[in-house]
């Protein structure tokens, strides 16, 4: 018999985007409705729930996806508990502490409180990729910042600290006209490089895309300063790709981000968060062929 050989497109690519058309069509009609409120934010609780439940779904069960609480024994109960929109942890081991009930009772929208030693994941969910989003989706990430700043010891029994694979990212919906030309939005992606774990984020959508394409961010290290491609006139956000402005660490460390828009992008995003989450993560590696593919890709393979 034959050796397989990988294939491209992958079986199943375009069914694996079904996933993804679904959170925004749901985003869509959640903002249609709450153009007629005077308040228009339900979209945005839409958007969190329609993430979780689509990563609970995709993920392997022995992680679990809430929105709620960490909660460690070395913070004061005097001080404010954070509310996080996207907790994933270890869902066969981690003691449930207590549980919010959403007013309608969805799974989706119920908040329960985890202690940080179970925690695998934080991620912050945004309507709209914008440089106010970023800016307070990164602000937020950093409330974690006492249970980041150390890591408990193999045999530590009472554990106060995240644990060391602890990984943390920005998820936005969609990336509107109106921001294509907004460079702090891109420039403060970077500010998150100090976070334990951060590993930059996507966005789902960008306008006038016609295809089904994903943004992604990534983080870069250069020993050389980059100035942002928008200084370009031409250059936009929702271009092919798009780098930021450079952030000097130190004599020759500079940190910068970049956003690339492709079809396997959101394929790419899911099987990154299964290696992060599993310890087999490389950087610059492909996680995993599982629903890769293109229109390009399965247009030649018609032929």
């Amino acid at each position: 018999m034959e050796e397989l050989q990988f294939q491209m497109p992958a079986q199943g690519w375009s069914q694996f985007l079904i996933a993804r058309k679904k959170m925004l069509d749901e985003f869509d009609r959640a903002k249609t409705l709450s153009k007629k409120h005077i308040v228009q934010t339900s979209h945005g609780n839409v958007a969190e729930a329609e993430f979780r439940k689509w990563l609970g779904n995709f993920l392997p069960k022995k992680y679990g996806v809430t929105s709620g609480y960490i909660i460690s024994t070395g913070i004061s109960d005097l001080e404010n508990t954070p509310h996080f929109d996207v907790i994933i942890y270890e869902h066969l081991e981690a003691p449930i502490l207590w549980i919010e009930e959403s007013p309608d009772n969805s799974k989706q929208g119920s908040s329960l409180a985890i202690p940080a030693e179970y925690v695998k994941a934080v991620i912050e969910v945004k309507s709209s990729f914008a440089r106010s989003t970023v800016k307070s989706g990164i602000e937020h990430l950093r409330e974690l910042s006492k249970i980041m700043s150390g890591i408990d010891a193999p045999d530590e029994r009472y554990k106060k600290y995240l644990p060391r694979d602890f990984f943390c990212s920005l998820v936005f919906f969609e990336l509107r006209k109106e921001n294509e030309f907004d460079k702090g939005a891109i420039n403060m992606m970077v500010d998150g490089y100090s976070l334990r774990g951060y590993s930059g984020g996507v966005i789902l959508r960008g306008s006038g895309h016609s295809k089904d394409n994903t943004g992604h961010i990534s983080l870069l290290n250069s020993q050389q300063p980059i100035i942002s491609s928008l200084e370009k006139p031409e250059r936009s956000l929702l271009g092919p790709f798009t780098l930021s402005d450079t952030i000097k660490i130190d004599e020759n460390s500079y940190f910068g981000a970049m956003l690339d828009w492709a079809e396997p992008n959101f394929s790419k995003f899911a099987f990154d968060l299964v290696a992060l989450l599993n310890g087999t993560f490389e950087s610059g590696r492909i996680s995993s062929f599982h629903a890769l593919g293109t229109t390009e890709w399965a247009d030649a393979k018609k032929k």
